[in-house]
């Protein structure tokens, strides 16, 4: 068999289509396990292989995507992941296949920050999976169907630690153009698994070919990788209790073709199609020639879940938020040691709103544990804000913690040209898929001249590009000395940086140093940011908030979007020669720095800066904050309604609109919790009877909680008491809980699940006469709730609502 790695982008592969269809055609119930078959039924697997490759497929994907072992936990099937991953694999291989793809989905558990499950412990589950599908040497692993990038990169990072092979990662979007549950777009997902070590990066399930069109362009302009591309046979509908894939086959090669022309090389379909879908990709795309070359974004390329930030090859300057460090903000330092990320989630978010297009996390202060709050702080940051993170600490201890859990593709700040620093924090970045700050010096200091630097430079460039490294991942400091001890310093950091950028490298620079112990400070790091964008900056590590030196940069762009030529920026270093004149007659007045320092002045009142919390997710601060608003004179019972409801409702329509994404709302779901039970412990025990008891579920398969977790939260509200039973509830649990309760809410975000939403609606109809049952979800319409007989709410404040209004109706009967 021809090798797949010899193939890959140079010729169009195809792969073959839907496992899960065509086992359900062969008449599989829904309740069979499917890897078992791997064992039980392996002729029903194999047929399904061979009609594939009779069609024409040139890969052949394993029935292997549930095999992890939480998800064979959920037929009882735990302790044989090895035996029925590997006979996956060789029912595969002995369809006569030329490729093999061993197939890994998602496990069903969420990570933190979005869920409870550990990085370590999703990291085991792949490797164990993965590990038994390469024992048998299949041509690749494919990992599909993902909605987390943070899964997804997990897995892919978990591959790569136990084989060789090539590694496949294919995520899955909404209608939206982002991943359900991290809410990240199709060129920042190809940018995280490319440098996370995967081999071919797209998409798959999800979405029709029509809707997949523009998101596989977006893909394959973003990433030099082969592009895989695996739609669902048109959009889902779900008619007389089944979901209908209305697509056909021509229409599926009609697709394949622009798939194709638009940047794919590796192309099949998913759920609802059959192997005739197979043969029309090959019909209509196989001997199209792939585009070749293609180089990916220029520059260097960081990315946090939601946001890819591209730095140099002519962006505008970035601006890297600088306020997440604790030298001088006692407050900080504090909170750090205290293990709080209340003023992290402040100090990011109050960036982010002046203008940041990424963040530096530095946790550094006595007394506190960097290896643990820089990992803790990278979760909090990764649920909140969409920024990209730079990792400002030079100790690999607590950088591998912190990369290892950081969904995204970060910067670490920083190596420098001492062996030690090129031996341990090179490894770390082309491990974890980081770019990395070279800082120029070496263990015998700064050079003081720009041919010094540049030789340091020169030296971390070899070595980087020996540890597997490119330029691309390679931003470059020249050390900003502060000018108040040596007037030359400038004029040296801005030469050595211009002769990095003649040597085709991006710079960056920490502009406050150069006017360390001045006065005049804004101006004077406003003056040397317009001499350092002449000379071809392409970074500043600023203070965001310091509107007079945002407004340099700001003018910097403008200069450089007018021309490349120096005249476009003017006599800069006539400007920085007068305001540091000002600074030293200043200095000699005995003038202040000017500098803004510490948090923005706040002027906003306990009672907003509590539902700010809440927006944010500060979940650590937001119960501080219920209780200066209640020793403020509010009472108990307002704070809930009248300041955190309208916050999580705010948040809520947000999200409808599309101007905010499931993870800010799923932090935004603790912190109002954590609220919500600090408001409790004000409310005297009798301090009125109960609106009544709901027991609220998300049904039997689905693992979505954000909108449950803001119904129970509105509901909890209002008084009513709630008994959460969580996601992935069977039936027979609702239906034990639902005794004494006075109405059922269920929801549902999957149309996969929502048989199971109306096995349970009828389980409770034959057990519970008249018991108000009410469904909602993203899947879930008024017409079908009300075919399966039950109420419904499109959102929270309308389940609230409906719940009212149905169990004052059933307790007037």
């Amino acid at each position: 068999m021809p090798d797949i790695l010899t193939r890959l982008g140079r010729e169009v592969l195809v792969v073959d289509g839907a496992f899960g269809t065509m086992l359900q055609r062969a008449g599989i119930p829904s309740e069979q396990c499917p890897e078992q078959l791997n064992l039980t039924a392996p002729e029903i697997v194999s047929g399904i292989h061979r009609d594939y490759v009779l069609a024409g497929a040139d890969c052949v994907t394993t029935n292997s995507f549930g095999g992890s072992r939480p998800k064979l936990d959920e037929y009882g099937l735990g302790d044989q992941v090895e035996e029925f991953n590997r006979a996956a694999v060789r029912l595969a291989r002995e369809s006569g296949a030329q490729h093999v793809l061993a197939d890994a989905g998602p496990t069903g558990l969420v990570l933190e920050p979005l869920g409870t499950a550990t990085f370590e412990h999703v990291f085991e589950v792949f490797a164990e999976q993965i590990a038994a599908l390469a024992a048998e040497e299949p041509d690749a692993i494919i990992i599909e169907t993902m909605t987390d990038i943070a899964e997804a990169r997990c897995a892919v990072l978990a591959a790569r630690s136990v084989c060789d092979l090539p590694v496949f990662a294919s995520v899955t979007f909404g209608l939206g153009g982002v991943t359900d549950i991290s809410g990240t777009d199709p060129a920042t997902a190809a940018v995280i698994l490319e440098a996370a070590g995967a081999t071919a990066v797209g998409m798959n399930c999800g979405l029709g070919p029509e809707q997949m069109l523009p998101y596989v362009e977006a893909m394959a302009t973003a990433i030099s990788l082969p592009v895989i591309v695996q739609p669902n046979a048109g959009l889902p509908r779900f008619e007389d209790g089944h979901t209908m894939f209305p697509g056909t086959a021509d229409e599926m090669g009609v697709f394949a073709g622009r798939f194709v022309r638009a940047g794919a090389s590796l192309v099949g379909s998913c759920c609802g199609s059959s192997p005739a879908f197979t043969g029309a990709i090959v019909d209509f795309a196989k001997e199209i020639p792939v585009i070749e070359g293609r180089t990916g974004l220029p520059g260097v390329v960081i990315a946090g879940p939601r946001r890819t930030l591209r730095i140099g090859a002519g962006a505008p300057i970035a601006i890297i938020g600088e306020r997440i460090n604790p030298t001088g903000k006692p407050e900080l330092a504090d909170s750090l040691r205290a293990g709080s990320m209340s003023i992290v989630r402040a100090y990011a978010a109050e960036q982010e709103q002046a203008g940041a297009s990424a963040l530096d996390v530095n946790v550094g202060a006595a007394g506190v544990d960097a290896a643990a709050v820089l990992c803790s702080a990278v979760l909090a940051l990764s649920g909140g804000s969409d920024l990209p993170l730079v990792l400002d600490n030079t100790d690999p201890a607590a950088l591998e913690p912190a990369l290892r859990v950081y969904p995204g593709r970060a910067l670490i700040n920083s190596v420098n040209g001492a062996a030690d620093s090129l031996d341990s924090i090179l490894p770390l970045a082309a491990r974890y898929g980081a770019a990395v700050v070279a800082l120029a010096l070496d263990g015998k200091g700064i050079p003081g001249d720009a041919a010094g630097r540049l030789a340091i430079v020169e030296r971390i460039r070899a070595r980087a590009h020996d540890t597997g490294l490119r330029d691309t991942d390679l931003l470059v400091d020249t050390l900003v000395m502060a000018a108040a001890t040596d007037a030359g310093a400038p004029h040296t950091t801005v030469e050595s940086m211009a002769a990095v950028r003649e040597s085709g490298l991006a710079t960056l620079l920490g502009v406050s140093n150069v006017s360390h112990a001045l006065p005049s400070r804004p101006e004077l790091n406003a003056a040397f940011i317009a001499v350092a964008a002449s000379a071809g900056l392409d970074a500043a590590i600023v203070n965001p908030s310091d509107e007079v030196v945002t407004g340099a940069v700001e003018l910097a762009n403008t200069a450089r979007t007018a021309g490349s030529s120096s005249d476009a920026y003017g006599d800069v270093w006539a400007a920085w020669d007068a305001a540091y004149a000002v600074a030293l007659e200043r200095a000699e007045a005995g003038g202040d720095s000017g500098e803004v320092t510490g948090r923005t002045a706040d002027t906003r009142s306990d009672a907003e800066r509590l539902a700010e919390a809440v927006a944010r997710g500060d979940a650590d601060g937001a119960p501080a904050l219920v209780d200066a608003v209640v020793e403020g004179g509010v009472e108990p019972g307002q704070v809930i309604g009248e300041i955190l409801t309208p916050a999580i409702q705010r948040l809520g329509d947000a999200f409808g609109r599309g101007d905010a994404f499931l993870p800010q709302l799923m932090v935004a779901a603790d912190a109002m919790k954590a609220a919500v039970a600090r408001v409790k412990t004000y409310l005297p025990e009798d301090a009125g009877a109960s609106e009544g008891r709901v027991v609220f579920a998300t049904v039997k398969g689905d693992i979505h909680s954000i909108g449950k977790d803001i119904c129970v939260s509105l509901l909890e509200s209002q008084g009513f008491d709630v008994d959460d039973l969580g996601v992935d509830v069977p039936a027979e649990r609702v239906l034990e809980a639902a005794g004494e309760a006075d109405a059922v809410c269920l929801s549902a975000l999957m149309t996969t699940t929502l048989p199971a939403m109306e096995a349970t609606v009828r389980t409770l109809a034959e057990d519970y006469t008249g018991l108000p049952v009410l469904v909602g979800g993203a899947v879930v319409t008024g017409l079908w709730a009300e075919s399966i007989g039950a109420g419904y709410s499109d959102d929270a404040p309308g389940c609230v609502k409906a719940v009212r209004e149905a169990v004052a109706t059933r307790r007037q009967r």
